[in-house]
């Protein structure tokens, strides 16, 4: 039977005083050699000098002695080290010490870093293994039984993280009505709560986990397009979402409340995705319609006060009634959607060269309302009466 951890310490403490003694014993008979030396060189004599060379000889040979004590004192110290660890983990043989290193992720770095008190509690539940924070990993000693809790330790430490991510309103509700956030929380082994806004999900469990599920929802916001279909095609338009979805991977959802009484299509996920479902549905409503659209960017909406914007989508029934098609303002109001029919594209033409002078009258607008005014001058007759007019342009 192999002698237990704790005898093999006792022999090994033992051997490892002995060695120190002999590196200090072998110390003092050096410095007492070094006085003799130097008491001989000091008589320059023949004699004197032979018995420097022998005196010299005795160093040397001591010096070789306390190289190979320290020697074997270090081989002894690590063998120490391992059977004090073998002996506070309750180990039976000293051969079942495990040494490994524990990957950790940056959040658990970052706790560590931050509160040392984290390295303390995690060493604890090692049951008297050793912990060692080296980089991105954490060195450990001590039994199997202390790994596995250091490996549970590690988890629960880890089960504190979590991240907020933002999402757009409409991707919200496209989620929800799929009961996503359930489904991936399940999968994932993460939680998700919604802030009361709608507007933002946090995610909280396993740092991995919940940092690779919040990276799949970012990834499913980066596209995004929305389209109008008339009040007829609602019905066909979903049917048709449905396989473009299997097709794309994008999300489609077909709701009421779109332009003149239509539907309102929301294609959101991942950008490639979205644009390859968007081209996919408008094919699908411009065959259906017998018509396509045309669209222009809009960079003066933007700059108009909120009353100049709503006279300007005002303005869009008229402009597009005068050019054969319909108008209308996209939903982020960067773009103008100008729809007519296929058969006859003179409305294009036309529509273009209107909006051309429809934006050069709100562009001069603006430019009025950017000059500097005059300061008023005190007048005894009083201001004159200002002109009515109306606002907007006037086909």
């Amino acid at each position: 039977m192999a002698p237990s951890p704790s005898a093999l310490l006792e022999a090994a403490t033992a051997r490892k005083s002995e060695l120190d003694e002999d590196v200090e014993s072998a110390k003092g008979e050096i410095a007492a050699l070094d006085t003799q030396i130097a008491e001989k060189r000091a008589e320059r004599t023949i004699a004197a000098q032979n018995a420097v060379k022998d005196l010299l000889k005795d160093k040397e040979a001591l010096m070789k002695k306390i190289r190979l004590s320290e020697g074997a004192a270090k081989h002894v110290s690590l063998a120490l080290e391992k059977l004090q660890l073998a002996v506070a983990a309750g180990l039976d043989d000293w051969k079942a010490l495990i040494e490994e290193k524990v990957a950790m992720s940056d959040f658990a770095q970052k706790r560590l870093k931050e509160d040392p008190s984290c390295l303390k509690m995690l060493e604890a539940s090692t049951s008297g293994g050793k912990l060692t924070l080296e980089g991105p990993k954490l060195a450990f000693k001590g039994g199997s039984q202390g790994l596995e809790n250091l490996k549970k330790a590690l988890a629960g430490l880890e089960s504190g993280y979590s991240c907020t991510v933002e999402v757009e309103i409409v991707m919200m509700g496209v989620l929800d009505r799929r009961d996503w956030f359930n489904k991936q929380a399940d999968k994932h082994g993460v939680e998700v709560e919604k802030d009361a806004n709608g507007t933002s999900v946090t995610i909280s469990g396993p740092a991995e986990k919940a940092k690779k599920l919040a990276d799949s929802l970012k990834f499913l916001l980066t596209g995004k397009a929305d389209l109008y279909c008339v009040r007829d095609l609602i019905a066909p338009c979903r049917t048709s979402a449905k396989e473009i979805e299997e097709q794309t991977g994008a999300f489609i959802d077909v709701l009421k409340g779109g332009f003149g009484g239509g539907g309102l299509i929301y294609v959101r996920g991942d950008r490639e995705g979205v644009a390859e479902a968007e081209e996919k549905m408008r094919a699908f409503i411009d065959a259906k319609e017998g018509k396509y659209s045309v669209f222009l960017d809009v960079p003066f909406y933007q700059k108009l006060d909120p009353e100049k914007a709503q006279h300007f989508e005002n303005d869009l029934p008229a402009f597009g009634a005068a050019c054969g098609m319909e108008a209308w303002m996209s939903e982020d109001k960067l773009r103008l959607e100008m729809r007519g029919p296929a058969a006859n594209k003179n409305w294009e033409t036309k529509a273009r060269t209107e909006f051309k002078q429809l934006s050069g009258w709100y562009l001069q607008q603006l430019k009025e309302a950017s000059k500097p005014k005059a300061p008023k001058e005190d007048d005894p007759w009083g201001p004159a009466p200002e002109a009515e007019f109306e606002l907007g342009h006037k086909w």
